[in-house]
């Protein structure tokens, strides 16, 4: 289970592209999943590129579309986990 104190990267195997304004397609170049991604999932899989840790990213959420922390959170959390789920990113391991 992911937790906001964690960080989750883009796969290896992944690419990504932009479409056009606010939207981002990403590929797995093994399974040929992809998943398309609106305003909001651009934001939140900019945020994995960066290295960010998921409750960075909510944080983010929360400034940039004036939106609340327990549902910037729950964003985070439900797409964080569904793009886990098709091994479009995966969580990195704590070093502790």
């Amino acid at each position: 289970m992911l937790t906001l104190e964690q960080r989750v990267r883009p796969h290896p195997e992944v690419v990504d592209t932009t479409l056009g304004e606010g939207e981002v397609v990403i590929l797995h170049l093994e399974s040929k999943t992809y998943y398309s991604l609106n305003l909001t999932g651009q934001r939140i899989w900019q945020g994995l590129k960066n290295g960010l840790t998921l409750m960075e990213v909510s944080r983010q959420l929360q400034e940039e579309f004036d939106v609340d922390a327990p549902q910037a959170d729950k964003s985070v959390l439900d797409l964080v986990s569904e793009l886990c789920q098709q091994k479009l990113a995966q969580s990195e391991k704590s070093s502790s």
